[in-house]
């Protein structure tokens, strides 16, 4: 159930997007089983697809995709029951289940998804899944981008495991429904957003993030021992200039480690030690620092606006960069803006 992001889908309409016509947001809809066949033959891979009868709105497909770079989320409504064999993926496919049947096999293990339930397909293995009458949210994260969300909270990368696809508690599996949500929602209603870099990155990096914290087990870093190494200021000092530099791009914790010559946990130890943060928050607070110089220096006659600006430095979020912008600044961006 989850979308290549290396092969177009069949018979697109993008009309139906909000008259969004960009090519991050895709549309396919038939009543056709041949049609619908061809689709999950074409769309979905590593795959083998067994069709029963239709259900009672016949052959209904119906599924839209949103893609962030290698990063899809996927809606789909599909009425025919069905089998689905798939083959072990590197990847982490994660289905948010909205109505129907969902039931996953792996040989050992039956589990069962009801409305309202959230599964992650397990990467490594054969799996056989069935669904009837189904609206379900799947979100496609490559373990590329796990594993970089897992250095950058100094967990043991190489060590990640993903357990029988269950959430790890209820509130997690709340959580990751949330994210996706809001990813969701956010790319089909601002059309601005796959084109901003910076929120792109964001994006990613909050469903990689929440997708390690839902399902993984991984355990912590083996270089964090009392015993490291003190990292010397000059060194951290490159790590910050680089965030200076490349403010309006997509920078990680990762890239910052490389750019200091260090690893993931020293560098989060050295801004601890000597910026009382961690390079994330160093990271944001760069951003909300850019944002407010270009206000300060906007012209709200010229048709500048406090979300234009915000969304320009990665925060899509008025309301959040309102409430940041307030705690750093002591008002609103809105008064800068006016001011």
């Amino acid at each position: 159930m989850s979308a290549s992001t290396s092969r177009s889908l069949p018979g697109v309409i993008v009309g139906d997007l909000n008259a969004v016509n960009q090519s991050h947001l895709q549309h396919y809809r038939t009543t056709d089983i041949e049609e619908a066949h061809q689709f999950f033959r074409t769309a979905l891979v590593d795959l083998q697809v067994r069709f029963s009868k239709p259900g009672p709105e016949g052959a209904l497909l119906d599924t839209s995709v949103a893609s962030l770079d290698d990063l899809t989320v996927q809606r789909l409504h599909y009425s025919v029951g069905t089998l689905v064999r798939t083959e072990p993926s590197a990847d982490l496919n994660i289905n948010v289940m909205l109505d129907g049947h969902f039931v996953m096999e792996d040989g050992r293990d039956r589990f069962p998804v009801k409305a309202g339930g959230v599964v992650l397909q397990p990467p490594d293995r054969p799996l056989i899944v069935t669904f009837r009458g189904v609206d379900v949210l799947t979100v496609r994260v490559p373990r590329s981008l796990v594993e970089d969300a897992a250095q950058e909270a100094g967990l043991d990368a190489a060590g990640l495991r993903f357990g029988d696809g269950r959430p790890r508690t209820d509130v997690l599996a709340r959580h990751w429904s949330q994210t996706v949500s809001y990813v969701w929602r956010s790319m089909r209603s601002v059309p601005e957003v796959a084109s901003n870099r910076l929120i792109v990155a964001q994006l990613r990096r909050q469903l990689a993030t929440a997708a390690l914290a839902t399902f993984s087990n991984a355990t912590q870093d083996g270089d964090q021992s009392s015993g490291a190494r003190p990292v010397a200021p000059a060194t951290l000092r490159r790590a910050m200039a680089y965030t200076e530099a490349h403010a309006d791009r997509g920078v990680t914790v990762t890239d910052l480690a490389a750019e200091a010559r260090l690893s993931v946990r020293a560098l989060q130890n050295a801004f601890r030690r000597h910026r009382d943060m961690t390079p994330s928050q160093y990271v944001r607070q760069v951003r909300l620092d850019r944002a407010h110089r270009d206000l300060q220096a906007a012209d709200p006659g010229t048709g500048a606006t406090v979300a234009a600006i915000a969304a320009r430095w990665g925060f899509p979020h008025p309301g959040r960069f309102s409430t940041d912008y307030r705690r750093a600044y002591g008002h609103s961006p809105g008064r800068t803006l006016h001011t």
